[in-house]
C-alpha cells in the first residue's frame, strides 16, 4: 500500500480525506526552474496506477478533451463580469470567472506585474492553462497588493469536496469560538496542531464534533457568506461541499484583518506553518524558497477520480495573496497535485508586486 496512505487515513467510518503521506510528483506544471519542487520524486514510483488498486477504490480516469473550453472575460476595474462558452468536441465544459479591482491599488502595485491580475490577464492563463488539465477545476485568488480578486470555476460540477482541507475552516471556526484571544483548551490546542501538522484524521473528527458538527459550521460559513459551501452530512467532514471563491472568505480572514482579531489569526497561521515538508505541495508550486507559504492541502480517492484541493497565502519578495484551488474527478494523485502546483506558478508570476519590493 502506499506510504500515509492506509485505510485509516482515507477512511475514519467515511470519506474524509486522507492524512499523512508524500503526494507523487507529476508532470505538466509550469513551475519556474529553481522554485520549491512540489513533491519528492522519490515517491513516484509507489504510484504505480495512481493507487486505485492499492485503495481498492475503482477510480475512473477522465481527462478534459483538448478542445474542453474554460472561459473567461477580462473586465475593467471594480466591475464583475460573467462569460460562459461550450464546446462541441465529445464534451461539453463551462466555467465562469470573475475578476475585480480596486482603483487605489494603482500607486502601490508594480504596473508590470500587476497589470496580468488587475486586467483579467491572470484568469485568461488559468483558463489556457486548464485546457489542457484532466477533471474538474476551481481556483480563486486575492492579490493584497493589486486589491484584485480573480476565481474561475467549472460549474459543470455542483461543489467541490473540500477532503483535508476543511480541517483549516475547523481550526478557524473553533478560534473563533473562542473568543477574542482565539485561545483554544489545552486538549483541543495538541488536536489541532495534529489535525494541521499531519492531517490527522482522528483530531480533526473531535475538534468537528467540538465546532459544533455540520450545524456549528454552517453558522461558521455563514458568517463569513459562503453561500456555496455545505458542511459535510454525518459528520463526515471530507465531503464538505464548496468553491475556491467561498473558500477566499476563509484565507482572508486568517491572512487580514477584519473578521478575526491579530490574536486569533496569529493561533492560525502559527498553526500552519508547522505543515510537515512532505505535505507541502501544491500551492507552493513556482515560489522562491525564503517566501512565506502557509497552506493546507487536502486529497481524497473517489470512484470517480481524485479530489486535490489546497488553500494558502502567500507572501514575501513583495507578493502577499491567499490562493484557493479544488480540483476534482482526476485520473491520479500526482495529476491533480500537478495542476495545483501549475495554477501557483502562474500566480506568482503575474500578482501584484508593492512599489517598496522594486
Amino acid at each position: 500500500m502506499v506510504a500515509g496512505l492506509t485505510a485509516a487515513a482515507v477512511g475514519g467510518g467515511a470519506l474524509l480525506g486522507s492524512g499523512g503521506g508524500a503526494a507523487p510528483a507529476g508532470g505538466g506544471s509550469p513551475a519556474a526552474a529553481g522554485s520549491r519542487s512540489t513533491v519528492p520524486a522519490r515517491i513516484a514510483a509507489d504510484w504505480p496506477g495512481g493507487v486505485s488498486s492499492a485503495l481498492g477504490d475503482g477510480v475512473v480516469r477522465r481527462a478534459r478533451p483538448a478542445g474542453g473550453a474554460l472561459t473567461v472575460q477580462p473586465v475593467a476595474a471594480t466591475s464583475t463580469s460573467t462569460s460562459t462558452s461550450t464546446s462541441t468536441s465529445t464534451s461539453t465544459s463551462t466555467s465562469t470567472s470573475t475578476s475585480t479591482a480596486t482603483s487605489s491599488s494603482a500607486a502601490r502595485t508594480s504596473p508590470a506585474a500587476g497589470s496580468a491580475a488587475t486586467g483579467g490577464g491572470l484568469a485568461a492563463s488559468f483558463r489556457a492553462y486548464l485546457r489542457g488539465r484532466p477533471g474538474h477545476v476551481s481556483v480563486a485568488l486575492y492579490d493584497a497588493v493589486a486589491g484584485t480578486t480573480v476565481a474561475v470555476t467549472d460549474p459543470a460540477v455542483s461543489g467541490y469536496e473540500t477532503a483535508s482541507s476543511v480541517k483549516l475552516d475547523i481550526l478557524t471556526a473553533l478560534v473563533l469560538r473562542a473568543g477574542a484571544s482565539g485561545q483554544l483548551t489545552a486538549r483541543q490546542k495538541a488536536l489541532a496542531r495534529t489535525m494541521i501538522s499531519v492531517s490527522d484524521n482522528g483530531a480533526a473528527s473531535a475538534l468537528w464534533a467540538d465546532a459544533g458538527g455540520a450545524a456549528g459550521m454552517k453558522a461558521f460559513f455563514a458568517r463569513l457568506g459562503m453561500r456555496a459551501t455545505t458542511a459535510g452530512p454525518g459528520g463526515r467532514w471530507g465531503l464538505t461541499r464548496t468553491t475556491a471563491a467561498d473558500q477566499l472568505a476563509v484565507l482572508r480572514a486568517i491572512a487580514y484583518p477584519g473578521v478575526l482579531t491579530a490574536a486569533q489569526r496569529g493561533v492560525v497561521s502559527g498553526l500552519l506553518r508547522t505543515v510537515v515538508p512532505s505535505q507541502r505541495w501544491g500551492l507552493t508550486g513556482g515560489v522562491p524558497a525564503g517566501v512565506t507559504v502557509d497552506l493546507k492541502n487536502g486529497w481524497l480517492p473517489r470512484s470517480s477520480g481524485w479530489v486535490i484541493t489546497s488553500l494558502a497565502h502567500v507572501h514575501g519578495a513583495g507578493r502577499d495573496y491567499v490562493m484557493a484551488v479544488y480540483t476534482k474527478n482526476g485520473p491520479s494523485m500526482s495529476s491533480g497535485v500537478s495542476t495545483v502546483a501549475g495554477l501557483s506558478a502562474l500566480a506568482w508570476r503575474a500578482v501584484g508586486v508593492s512599489v517598496a519590493a522594486r
